[in-house]
Parts: C-alpha cells; sequence; structure tokens
C-alpha cells in the first residue's frame, strides 16, 4: 500500500485553523476529548477501532479516567500525511454523531 507524503507546514495550520479541536504538538496531530464518564470514554475508544483498522492507520491513544488524548502522525513517513487529517475529520464526526452528549 502506497503511504501518502509529508504534509507542507502551511496546509497542517489552514487544516488545524479549519479545524479548532485539533491542534499541533511536537509535529504530532493532538485533540483532547474529556467525557461524562468512565464508560463513555471507553466506547469511544472502541469506536475508533473500527475507522483505524479501515484506514490501516492506528492512533496512539490515551486514557484517564474521562480524559482521551488522540495523537496522530504516519509513523512510517515520521510526519503528517493526509491520512492524519483524514482519520482526524472521520474521528470528529463519530464524537459529533454518536458521542456529543457524552463529551463536554
Amino acid at each position: 500500500m502506497t503511504r501518502p507524503s509529508r504534509l507542507d507546514d502551511h496546509v497542517v495550520q489552514d487544516w488545524t485553523t479549519a479545524h479548532p479541536h485539533w491542534h499541533v504538538e511536537d509535529s504530532h496531530l493532538v485533540r483532547y476529548v474529556r467525557t461524562t464518564d468512565y464508560p463513555s470514554g471507553a466506547r469511544l475508544i472502541q469506536a475508533q477501532v473500527a475507522l483505524a483498522e479501515r484506514l490501516d492507520h492506528h492512533p496512539v491513544v490515551t486514557f484517564s479516567y474521562r480524559r482521551l488524548r488522540f495523537e496522530l502522525w504516519t509513523h512510517d513517513r515520521d510526519a503528517l500525511t493526509q491520512l492524519d487529517l483524514d482519520y482526524a475529520e472521520a474521528l470528529d464526526s463519530i464524537i459529533e454523531n454518536d458521542f456529543a452528549e457524552f463529551v463536554r
């Protein structure tokens, strides 16, 4: 499978401006999510598994009680690529459509 190439910094900056839940930390795309309770956070992690498998792109997810951190970068490119933006947009959609009542 051909992996996408590294995105230019201005592309990432424009994208994060349009997607305010996401920001760049140490060259990785990051979103923090706070849920109303622990089970909701666990369900959100499970819900994103199908997305990760479908895109063959697996984020680093940190889960602590009601707080989740999703960290994206294309590991084999050691950079942000279109694959990261695609995953982030799809995760946003999952959160907005299936978890809106559980996310603060």
